[in-house]
């Protein structure tokens, strides 16, 4: 008999995606996350609201969704891919973001994620947008006992308007420049 995969549970919210675009086009509608961590079972969120222009990075999908994620303790890597459902009920990548583990998963003395954002490439390598979350390790005492808002991090809780406070912790990952006249990254 085959001993079972250990895994550890990582608390991944997906949080927004920003100038999404496929085919050079902006990716309005129909847009989810699609979360994986080096096993061939994947997390998904709903359709994201659309936030358009009006906060000034371009079109805009809002998930702010939180998964539950069990990475095998193997894997190296994440992945978040963006996709899309066109109107004849097919579905489209837009872009792909494939991260190291360590980069993204705070250190036991952390204990909270700050807010990432990292570059979508599509599968030609050309840049689709940009993609935000956090993550977090699932303790098992955490799995028993959440709070009403499963978070005991008092500078993640409002992710809707992107007013992330007591944000003065270190961030992890590659700063993503960006344009606020209305150009696709």
């Amino acid at each position: 008999m085959m001993n079972p995969i250990k895994t550890r549970t990582l608390e991944v919210t997906v949080v927004s995606g920003e100038n999404l675009c496929m085919d050079q086009n902006p990716a309005t509608e129909n847009v989810y996350v699609v979360v994986r961590a080096e096993s061939l079972k994947c997390w998904t969120t709903k359709m994201g609201r659309q936030g358009g222009e009006s906060l000034g990075l371009g079109y805009t999908s809002l998930w702010n969704e939180r998964l539950t994620v069990e990475a095998p303790l193997h894997a190296k890597s994440i992945s978040f891919e963006v996709q899309c459902k066109t109107p004849k009920g097919s579905v489209r990548s837009i872009g792909l973001a494939r991260i190291a583990i360590s980069d993204v998963v705070p250190k036991e003395e952390e204990g909270c994620s700050e807010v990432l954002s990292y570059r979508l490439r599509n599968w030609e390598g050309r840049r689709s947008g940009v993609i935000s979350f956090s993550v977090k390790t699932k303790k098992q005492e955490q799995e028993q006992k959440l709070d009403d808002d499963g978070s005991k991090c008092s500078g993640m809780q409002n992710y809707e308007g992107f007013n992330v406070q007591n944000n003065n912790g270190v961030v992890l990952g590659i700063p993503v420049w960006r344009n606020h006249l209305g150009v696709h990254a």
